[in-house]
């Protein structure tokens, strides 16, 4: 179910705006503002409203950490959303620092970019699927998991089980909570409790680790895993509502 929003877009191509529009309003979401700057829209309101603002990124234009610092500055209750046009860590992590709720790519379907600003405007932070493929480029058990005990060794629950394979799957709280129909609190004790088994420190490592035992995540429905590890196992992508299938990557949120 769509979550109504007050939309501003800014940025990009008239046409892309266009597009966007168009997509966003068939998404039954209230779009106050089209345009190519933010200060057009600035100078027609007294206050800038609670909204979701979706920055676009063009050829011409990049959304730096320090044009973000001034888009916070200048709209402190809006939730910041940017549609950028390739995957870039640095670009990334300045967004977030400069106080940005989401980072996309612009390689989403209408569908999922739909799924992801919902998350927005419910508080969740969205980062790009690129994302998780470069950590588990990246990553080694022992650089990032040093001293970590075995599946079969972790002594977890059939809960905590339940709660790794979401984690590995990119599930954030509210949609585990929904899930096993525990409250959102329950799921933060269980996911520290795993952390906590693990001998990791977030549920980043936790995924990374898990999936490098064969371990894979899921959505929902059977939890049994496989026993023999393998180091080429992917991560399940479980779309915004069961919907999406799988994918070697997910966008992940980062509340505990």
């Amino acid at each position: 179910m769509t979550i109504v929003s007050d939309v501003v877009l800014v940025g990009g191509s008239s046409i892309v705006r266009e597009g966007l529009r168009r997509l966003l309003s068939s998404q039954h979401r209230h779009i106050l503002y089209t345009g190519a700057k933010l200060d057009e829209f600035l100078l027609s309101e007294t206050d800038c409203p609670a909204c979701l603002l979706l920055l676009i990124e063009d050829q011409d234009r990049e959304w730096s950490g320090a044009a973000l610092a001034e888009v916070r500055e200048q709209c402190p209750a809006a939730r910041i959303a940017i549609l950028a046009n390739k995957f870039d860590f640095d670009t990334m992590l300045d967004a977030f620092r400069a106080g940005a709720e989401g980072y996309l790519i612009n390689d989403l379907s209408c569908e999922r970019l739909g799924g992801y600003l919902d998350l927005i405007a419910l508080g969740e932070k969205i980062f790009p699927s690129q994302l998780a493929q470069q950590l588990i480029d990246q990553a080694t058990t022992c650089e990032e998991v040093p001293d970590a005990v075995s599946i079969d060794g972790a002594n977890l629950s059939a809960r905590e089980m339940e709660i790794l394979q979401r984690l590995i799957a990119g599930l954030p709280n509210k949609v585990i909570s929904r899930q096993l129909s525990i409250s959102e609190a329950t799921v933060k004790v269980h996911v520290k409790a795993v952390l906590r088994k693990l001998r990791v420190s977030n549920r980043t490592q936790a995924a990374i680790w898990a999936a490098s035992q064969g371990l894979h995540g899921m959505a929902g429905g059977d939890t049994s895993f496989p026993k023999t590890a393998t180091s080429s196992a992917k991560i399940d992508h479980p779309g915004l509502a069961a919907k999406g299938g799988s994918n070697a990557a997910t966008g992940y949120t980062a509340n505990v």
